[in-house]
């Protein structure tokens, strides 16, 4: 079973898709015992790809740039060489948004492919692999009256993690034949400003957005010197999740891999949590090249960056292949009482501060006024009520003042999606508070806070 795609929208037809050649990789249930077999020569086309895709000529690779456009096109020609099957045009699915920074329009893509999964039973869900496709860009300096350019390569965020998933994506094409599920890989634009190529994608343009079982996001990978060593990220843990990443790194010569307890990095991911779609960041973490001009080809672990290509292909293979996707049952906190801040000897926190700041540097960051409530000239206020919970994790998002059911769908996608907060303390044991919060949406322009047209 093969599909085509037409204005976004999945059709079938009935294709033979059975072919023959590539390295023998070990099925799900055999890779306890064995070690995929991954070419060495992979290793040769990942430094090839980094120091393209961070050479001086890409010039940062800035999200809206001709540089993301052309790196883009890159990946394009690569996933199309493949066989895969584009749902993008050559030059990327391309979206605009506003720079947060400037208030600049700038137009960005994304890129994706599907590899379609060989069973009628399952090939109608996707595993989705993502990468953040643009890099820091440059900046243009005046010194001593003279324009200077410094470029960001950003060869570890995130040219390692683009290479990563084209040479996933090869080993998947050649061994198809081994996937149930259809495996999606998208290379996503404009990272660095607000995730906004995965929002499109995931809001936008992809129509199946609920045969999406599981995200794999690999971002800042290659790296393997001092705090900088692999590790997965999942949100709270996940006893199923847990289950999937020990099956791969407890097999011979596999990576080992750290449960990061923490966001390592900020990256795609954060727009599926929001849609309660499951995840795991793949990452070494943030490393103080990141964003400066030091970040080249040269500061990445090559052996260790095959390896991340073997760790994420074997596990994409266990989850293209499992039976079922089921949530693990969130845990009941000791006495079943949820606190008020007021009761708390320390307060509930995010990012050193209270909810002022969560909701001027997260919530009025990320919400987006939905055009309905635009149309019919919604305003006002929206409260919320969220639960922090003794990890820190925000839980039991709920509306008590609603002003439209589109406003009450973005508020609720965004507050999920929340970062770990500091969580709350009474006599030093962490207990979960509830929290509310009074969301503004304005058209008028004169506040200083809210949602605003």
């Amino acid at each position: 079973m093969s599909r085509f795609f037409s204005n976004g929208i999945l059709t079938f037809c009935t294709v033979c898709l059975l072919t023959a050649g590539g390295a023998f990789v070990a099925n799900a249930q055999d890779i306890g015992g064995r070690r995929p077999e991954i070419p060495r020569s992979l290793e040769d086309s990942l430094k090839k790809q980094v120091a393209y895709l961070a050479s001086e000529e890409m010039k940062g690779r800035k999200a809206g740039s001709a540089e993301e456009k052309l790196a883009a096109k890159y990946v394009y020609d690569f996933m199309q060489d493949l066989g895969a099957i584009m749902l993008s045009p050559a030059d990327g699915d391309d979206f605009g948004f506003a720079n947060p920074v400037t208030g600049d329009t700038l137009s960005s893509r994304n890129i994706v492919g599907i590899i379609p999964g060989y069973d009628p039973a399952k090939n109608g869900e996707f595993i989705l692999l993502g990468a953040q496709l643009d890099g820091p860009g440059y900046e243009d300096l005046s010194i001593d009256g003279q324009l200077r350019r410094r470029i960001f390569p950003g060869a570890y965020s995130n040219a390692s993690g683009v290479a990563t998933l084209l040479q996933v994506a090869a080993l998947v094409a050649r061994n198809k034949f081994m996937f149930p599920r259809s495996v999606i890989f998208a290379f996503f634009g404009a990272g660095n400003l607000s995730q906004a190529g995965s929002w499109y994608f995931l809001n936008r343009s992809f129509k199946d957005v609920d045969k999406i079982k599981f995200m794999v996001d690999v971002n800042c990978v290659g790296r393997d010197s001092g705090p900088n060593e692999f590790q997965a990220f999942m949100g709270l843990p996940d006893k199923a999740i847990l289950k999937d990443i020990f099956t791969v790194s407890e097999s011979p010569f596999s990576l080992n891999v750290k449960i990061a307890e923490k966001e390592p990095v900020g990256a795609d991911y954060r727009n599926f949590h929001s849609l309660d779609i499951p995840f795991t960041l793949f990452t070494s973490g943030y490393s103080n090249i990141c964003g400066t001009i030091h970040d080249t080809p040269d500061k990445i672990d090559y052996l260790r960056l095959l390896q991340t290509v073997e760790f994420v292909y074997t596990y994409s293979l266990v989850l293209a292949s499992k039976e079922s996707f089921e949530k693990s049952s969130s845990e009941e906190t000791e006495d079943g009482r949820i606190y008020s801040q007021a009761e708390v000897d320390k307060r509930a926190m995010f990012m050193k501060g209270d909810e002022r700041t969560f909701l001027k540097d997260w919530v009025y960051h990320y919400v987006k006024y939905p055009d309905s409530a635009i149309a019919a000239q919604t305003e006002g206020t929206e409260v919320a009520e969220i639960t922090v919970d003794k990890n820190g994790k925000v839980s039991g998002v709920k509306i008590t003042t609603s002003l439209s059911d589109d406003i009450d769908k973005e508020v609720i996608k965004v507050l999920k999606a929340s970062p770990r907060w500091t969580p709350a303390e009474i006599n030093g044991r962490k207990v979960p508070v509830k929290i509310s919060l009074a969301i503004e949406f304005r058209l008028a322009q004169g506040t200083k806070f809210g949602i605003k047209k």
